[in-house]
Parts: C-alpha cells; sequence; structure tokens
C-alpha cells in the first residue's frame, strides 16, 4: 500500500496524492491482492467487480489493460479452506487505438461475476489481480478502489 503523491510527482498534498492506493506493476507474473466482503441482505444478483484506479505511464498506442478476480463465497457454518473458483476476467485496450487513456489518467474496468455463486448473508474471499497473461501496458496501475456492484431487492 502507497500513496498515490509517491507514484505521480505532479500529485502534492492536498490532492489526490493524499489517497491510498494499491501500486500493481506489470513484472510478468499476476500480482493482486487479497481480502474479503460480505453480500448484502438487499443482493439479487447481475454481480459485477469494478476496480477503479490512475494509470501511472503513457499507455502506448494498442497497451492492453488486464484484470482478474478469484474467490470462495461461503455461509455460515461453511468451511472457508477450500481452493478459489477459476478466475474471471476483463482486459481494456487503454490507448489511442482504444479507449484513449494517457498518463495519470482515471480508469474503471469491470468484471462480470457469475450470479448463481453468490448468496445474501455469504463471506466472499477474493483475490483480485493484474492479469499478466493478457496485459500489455507497461506502467504502473494505482488500484484506489475496488466495488462489488449488484442489483438490489
Amino acid at each position: 500500500m502507497d500513496l498515490v503523491s509517491n507514484q505521480i510527482t505532479s500529485a502534492t498534498l492536498p490532492s489526490v496524492g493524499a489517497v491510498g492506493c494499491y501500486v500493481f506493476t506489470d513484472g510478468g507474473t499476476d500480482i493482486g491482492i487479497y481480502g474479503r466482503f460480505s453480500i448484502p441482505n438487499n443482493y439479487v444478483g447481475t454481480p459485477v467487480a469494478v476496480a477503479k484506479g490512475v494509470l501511472d505511464g503513457t499507455p502506448g498506442a494498442s497497451d492492453v489493460l488486464a484484470i482478474g478476480f478469484r474467490k470462495r463465497a461461503v455461509a455460515n457454518n461453511e468451511a472457508a479452506d477450500g481452493t478459489f473458483d477459476a478466475e474471471q476476467i476483463n482486459n481494456a485496450t487503454i490507448g489511442s487505438s482504444g479507449s484513449n487513456h494517457a498518463n495519470e489518467d482515471l480508469i474503471e474496468l469491470t468484471v462480470t461475476l457469475t450470479g448463481g455463486d453468490y448468496a445474501v448473508g455469504d463471506e466472499v474471499f477474493f483475490y483480485f489481480f493484474l492479469d499478466a497473461n493478457v496485459n500489455t501496458y507497461a506502467g504502473n496501475f494505482l488500484l484506489t478502489a475496488l466495488e462489488f456492484q449488484y442489483a438490489d431487492a
């Protein structure tokens, strides 16, 4: 965990530079974070993981930013020590031949999750990662937020 201002020199305080971030670098292998969240009582379906962050480095015209999500959703009185489910991934061309993002731009990517895997009250243990098998962006991705979106009752 780091501050945005330690990665982007133009982000002087007070500014977005004071926000904490996870620094994901493309080192040729997947890099990510582990965490957990609870499925709320008004959950109905159509789950989506939303990653928000800042690009630290100028993308090439056809550079791809690729993210992935693996999880284990468990109910009360259910074993939590199993292996995470198969990865669900998404990617986007972020340079000028795609979304035309630039250095220090905010970027948002989503991963559509399997609706039947989640139930109200579940605890979800997860691994969110930069997918090195698909990622071609050589800069850093500064993850500032990871959100769980869903249809509600």
